[in-house]
């Protein structure tokens, strides 16, 4: 909707005359024919028994007057309790289209109703839509029957339900009742479904009021509408609001809190966005949201480490909200719904680990309605790759959903004895525990045959990027093991219960050809090593949630408890240093060392915590607040490195300007345990961080378009590195300040173009060291500035209907190439094409990265291991979706 007529909207708006026919026995029903809305109370009765809630005939008459604010309901408020929805259903049959609504309180829902234009609304106001996992969701479906142009179903705030429906030239007739399944709007067009008035009686001879008492016998016959289909509508969920948009994410405080009182900047890559980048790395997708790069994609490429305000992720990589230690694995978009990054104010729900904040996988869940997907990528480097998605209910009553995915890769890399080959298997199942409750279990198997990448090289003042320096004896191979289960259990109409618990082994075989991290003279020397590895990690979290009022401030309480082990048995040959390999011209014709000694490691990590958090809303403000009180050990080879406890307060202030504008502060510390040995014997002690930051949030293009600004200061102390001459050791980097400006923008410009648009001003410096010559540096991957642009036009007229265009640009700056300031990785621009082409169930797509093969350094660890940015590459798809 364009700025003007939103602005129109806001002055006529319109409602609804409420006619009753036959509600059930004790059913309530309250209207307000002269203010044109009306809020109902309903209980069960059968589908014949309805409500009709928009009358079609005067929604010319009604325009004209506004439309006043409803008292609420003296008997049964919001704050009293909030009805979950567990899943968004849509047909269309003889009765034409039917949304519903799946609860089994479907009685208990209040309806508020008003029209706008052509637009019919009805907020629930004291309800909440959620996926099988608890996390807040939203359906749309575009053009869905003659005379229909969208049907949207939303969550426009934590404690409301919007149902919309836009009539392509006139208001809609919408009608409401409700049976087991919970709470159905019966849709038809008011094109279809009414007839014009007969000729003698004009308008303007009508009383400006309908006669309530005229009964349906006297009323101009209805014409028939043509009967539709019995197949079901093709109902996407999208997982955002609008193109790119989301209006929330937990993974910021695991509570129902829209983005616009969330007292934190959260970027969210939505499933829609990952499909229309189609990208092949995780990486590629860094630069979208502000703040965040791909900093150096750790050993070898063999996982993807993000820098998030200029430090490292570390640890803080999790999924669904768990915590994923599996840092030897590149994970797979298969199963990826969407990624949230929550930067900075993470110690509280997330525990020790990097200051910068939380990358957050979330998975796909099992789905109430059927759907199959089967796809097809082939592209450059020998890329082929097939998936597999099916997804529904296995029992009639859907208290039992199913999910499948599949994926098979084998591609080549744009590096020469590189391949990245693959198979991927997700099986999940959901199960209603009654009341609203659900329990989800997945699985997970991963066989990654990945090798080495020892990356580009810096040396006498020049990149070499088109040459390989991988040994092709290289080999690697994971087995990658993962079950999860999640309960969400309310336990009354204010409190639930959340549990969850995940755990995985992997299992590493490898036979690599390791380069070493530095240059004698002309040439590189290299070491060799075998390794045998297990990985197995445990983690439980237990937590109850919980609504209240004390006074005039209302509360949504977090309680929380978590327990997160990990260990790990290496048994391998030790480094054996061997030959070395020109730069210019590398061979691998160097007989493999023998008679190595064979060596055998076994290294745990624990951590605990409790937690409690407090979301107070009261008059404009919004407050949260918590602490968490945690430990933490470390064994390696039997030793005791660290073993410590910590607290981390975090408290967070919004002041809500308007319906869709706020701005906030807050402020947070973390701890990160340090694990390397140093040269003397003796560990680090962990490293320490507080933040500051505020921000602004606004919703602009009527809640289209998300824009969050934000300026932060984050300083961390008693920093250990890798030694990089010796990597069996740390050394101690000192300490570090972070502060910048970060911008995103999210969703849609129009109705037809998407966008996504990132900048990032970071100034970063080691601001003391005990290395020499670090103090007063620029830490290593930290560029100044950083923009990530993409956009996408769809086509929905005409011939080109169906096709949609994007395109990508991201910019790099100049970042230095290891903290002692000794060289530096230059600025690049990287633009991308994509192109998509529905046509019925098929969906064909192209994808160009690198469109101008620039060739560029995308992080570094030193000057003899930098990560090469792709260089052109094309990846053509073909889906089939039922």
């Amino acid at each position: 909707m364009k700025l003007d007529r939103f602005f129109q909207s806001l002055l006529l708006t319109s409602a609804v005359v409420v006619c009753v026919s036959a509600p059930a026995q004790g059913g309530e029903v309250t209207d307000d024919v002269q203010g044109q809305s009306s809020t109902q109370t309903i209980s069960k009765s059968t589908l014949d028994e309805k409500v009709a809630v928009t009358d079609p005939t005067s929604a010319q008459m009604l325009v004209q007057s506004p439309t006043p604010t409803n008292p609420p309901n003296p008997e049964q408020t919001t704050e009293e309790q909030i009805i979950p929805i567990a899943a968004v259903k849509a047909t269309s049959g003889e009765k034409g289209v039917e949304i519903i609504l799946e609860t089994p309180l479907g009685e208990q829902l209040q309806v508020t109703n008003r029209s706008v234009d052509n637009t019919f609304i009805a907020d629930i106001p004291n309800a909440q839509l959620r996926l099988p996992n608890g996390n807040a969701f939203n359906f749309r479906s575009e053009k869905p029957a003659a005379g229909i142009t969208e049907i949207t179903v939303i969550n426009a705030d934590a404690n409301t339900v919007r149902v919309t429906v836009v009539g392509e030239n006139a208001l809609p007739t919408v009608e409401l009742f409700d049976d087991n399944a919970g709470l159905v709007f019966g849709i038809n067009s008011t094109a279809t479904a009414m007839q014009p008035p007969a000729p003698q009686q004009p308008a303007a001879q009508e009383p400006e009021t309908p006669q309530p008492e005229q009964e349906p016998a006297n009323q101009t016959p209805q014409q028939e509408p043509p009967a539709p289909s019995d197949d079901a509508i093709e109902l996407v969920v999208t997982g955002e609001e609008d193109g790119y948009r989301v209006p929330d994410a937990t993974t910021g405080s695991r509570l129902d809190i829209p983005l616009l009182e969330t007292p934190a900047s959260i970027g969210v890559i939505t499933e829609e966005f990952i499909e229309d980048k189609a990208p092949r790395r995780v990486e590629d997708l860094a630069p979208y949201i502000s703040g965040v790069t791909a900093g150096n994609v750790g050993q070898g490429g063999l996982f993807t480490d993000f820098q998030i305000r200029g430090f490292s992720t570390g640890s803080q990589v999790y999924v669904n909200g768990l915590r994923d230690n599996s840092r030897s694995l590149i994970r797979d978009f298969a199963n990826i719904e969407r990624i949230e990054i929550l930067k900075g104010f993470s110690s509280l729900l997330y525990g020790t680990g990097s200051p910068g904040g939380v990358v957050n996988y979330i998975t796909k869940k099992p789905q109430a309605t059927p759907g199959y997907k089967f796809s097809a990528d082939i592209g450059s480097f020998n890329f082929y790759r097939g998936e597999i998605d099916l997804t529904g209910p296995l029992t009639d009553d859907k208290n039992v959903l199913y999910r499948l995915i599949l994926a098979y890769q084998d591609s080549d890399y744009f590096v020469d004895n590189v391949e990245d080959n693959r198979i991927f298997v997700a099986p999940s199942v959901t199960l209603s525990t009654g009341e609203g409750g659900t329990l989800t279990i997945e699985g997970e198997y991963y066989r990654q045959d990945k090798d080495f990448n020892t990356g580009a090289k810096f040396f006498n003042g020049q990149f070499f990027y088109d040459r390989s320096y991988t040994d092709p004896r290289n080999s690697q191979i994971y087995d990658h093991y993962r079950i999860a289960a999640y309960l969400d259990q309310p336990i009354s109409k204010d409190w639930s219960l959340n549990l969850s618990g995940q755990y995985f082994n992997t299992q590493r075989e490898a036979n690599p050809i390791f380069v070493a991290l530095g240059f004698e003279g002309d040439t590189l020397t290299r070491f060799y090593r075998t390794i045998f590895d297990d990985y197995n990690q445990y983690n439980l979290r237990g937590e109850i949630k919980g609504n209240f009022n004390i006074g005039a401030t209302e509360h949504k309480l977090l309680a929380g408890v978590e327990y997160n082990k990990y260990s790990s048995r290496f048994n391998g040959v030790n480094a054996g240093f061997f030959g070395s390999i020109d730069v210019a011209n590398p061979t691998f014709d160097v007989p493999i060392p023998t008679g190595l000694t064979n060596r055998t490691v076994d290294f745990s990590d624990s951590n605990w915590g409790v937690y409690i958090q407090d979301f107070i809303k009261f008059g404009q403000f919004r407050l949260l607040a918590g602490l968490r009180y945690g430990g933490f050990e470390n064994i390696n080879g039997g030793v005791t490195q660290q073993d410590d406890n910590y607290l981390s307060p975090s408290i967070g202030l919004v002041y809500s300007l308007t319906d869709s504008a706020s701005v906030y502060a807050s402020f947070s510390q973390s701890t990160e345990p340090q694990f390397g040995l140093l040269s003397d014997g003796g560990f680090a002690e962990p490293r320490k961080a507080t933040q500051y930051e505020v921000g602004a949030k606004v919703n602009l293009l009527n809640d289209r378009l998300s824009v969050t600004a934000a300026l932060f200061q984050l300083e961390q102390t008693n920093i250990a590195e890798s030694d990089p001459s010796n990597p069996d050791f740390s050394i101690l980097v000192g300490d570090i300040r972070s502060r910048g400006f970060e911008l995103d923008v999210t969703g849609k410009v129009t109705e037809n173009l998407s966008l996504i648009a990132a900048y990032t001003y970071l100034d970063t410096e080691i601001t003391t060291s005990v290395v020499p010559g670090q103090e007063g540096n620029r830490p290593i991957n930290t560029p100044e500035h950083s923009v990530g642009l993409y956009g996408k036009y769809e086509f929905t007229e005409g011939s080109l209907r169906g096709l949609s265009l994007g395109t990508g640009l991201v910019y790099v700056g100049e970042r230095q190439g290891d903290n002692e300031n000794t060289f530096e990785l230059p600025s690049y621009v990287r633009v991308d094409l994509g192109a998509a082409y529905k046509i019925n169930n098929l969906t064909f797509r192209l994808g160009i990265e690198n469109l101008f093969d620039i060739r560029y350094a995308a992080g570094s660890n030193n000057r003899a291991n930098i990560t090469q940015g792709s260089p052109f590459a094309i990846t053509g798809s073909v889906s089939v979706e039922f």
